[in-house]
């Protein structure tokens, strides 16, 4: 186990020098961290070659089937980072709420699902932080700003169960007071708004922007609220597999697979570069 401090001090070492590739070691030789990454891999992971990762497949463009493939963003990054551990990946659909929950079971190695990283969530599973963004609001077209999660007062507003945006909905009503707020659980919410079934929708930015698109009569509302990071979810107790998707995290970065992989999807503007540990709030 002697190789976890050393793959500690290794990442250390890369946040703070931005990951550059001719770092060498005090003996004068090249440091290879994905070398040491994967020398650090739980002896499962590493003899099977097989990273499991769990998604919720409904987030298009970040996690959706394509037939029977899973794609998106998410799904890019987790293999970009899987191919550089020398290891592939082995998907599984599991639903958005059990994710966590099945981290910290080891029932898979990782969850990635455009979910946000939470003090709250840290409790549960560890968190590589890989992509910013925010919450928007979807809107029937014409509507235009309502003026941020205070113009949701007095309306229907459609979010996904399990999600931060059922928090944030339940947050605003208790400042609504006489006008009031109600909240419409669904799978879809921007399509609960295109069929008139509520009024208004949250969601991550990436997802919205790509329903306004696709679902006619829609409209993003105002601009993004509350930037913050998605993150790759790791058991608490995997600290070397946390630190292994770091580094590879890194390396996707310093070599431009990851701005290749955001413009291919269209969310550039959620570029992050620190790769942190848990740095959300």
């Amino acid at each position: 186990m002697r190789l976890v401090p050393l793959l500690l001090s290794v990442v250390v070492t890369l946040a703070g020098a931005a990951g550059c590739a001719d770092d060498t070691a005090e003996a004068g030789r090249p440091v290879d961290r994905l070398a040491e990454a994967r020398a650090a891999l739980p002896e499962s992971i590493r003899q099977a070659g097989v990273l499991i990762a769990g998604t919720d497949p409904t987030f298009e463009p970040m996690t959706f089937m394509q037939g029977t493939t899973f794609a998106g963003l998410d799904v890019g990054i987790a293999e970009a980072v899987a191919g550089r551990l020398g290891l592939t990946v082995q998907w599984r659909s599991v639903g958005f709420g059990e994710l966590l929950d099945q981290v910290q079971g080891h029932k898979i190695d990782i969850s990635i699902s455009s979910m946000f990283d939470r003090a709250e969530r840290q409790k549960k599973a560890d968190f590589v932080n890989y992509l910013n963004a925010g919450t928007s609001i979807v809107v029937p077209k014409g509507t235009g700003d309502i003026g941020g999660m205070a113009g949701l007062c007095g309306r229907k507003v459609a979010a996904q169960p399990d999600t931060v945006f059922v928090e944030m909905a339940e947050a605003q009503r208790k400042e609504c007071r006489g006008k009031g707020l109600t909240v419409v659980l669904s799978d879809t919410p921007s399509k609960i708004v295109s069929e008139g079934r509520a009024q208004a929708a949250l969601n991550d930015f990436p997802i919205a922007a790509l329903d306004v698109e696709k679902l006619a009569g829609l409209e993003l509302s105002g601009p993004q609220i509350e930037a913050i990071p998605y993150g790759i979810g790791v058991a608490k107790d995997r600290v070397a597999l946390t630190h292994a998707v770091q580094a590879a995290l890194y390396s996707i970065i310093n070599d431009g697979s990851y701005d290749a992989l955001l413009a291919k999807w269209k969310v550039k503007e959620g570029a992050l570069r620190t790769g942190a540990i848990n740095g959300g709030a």
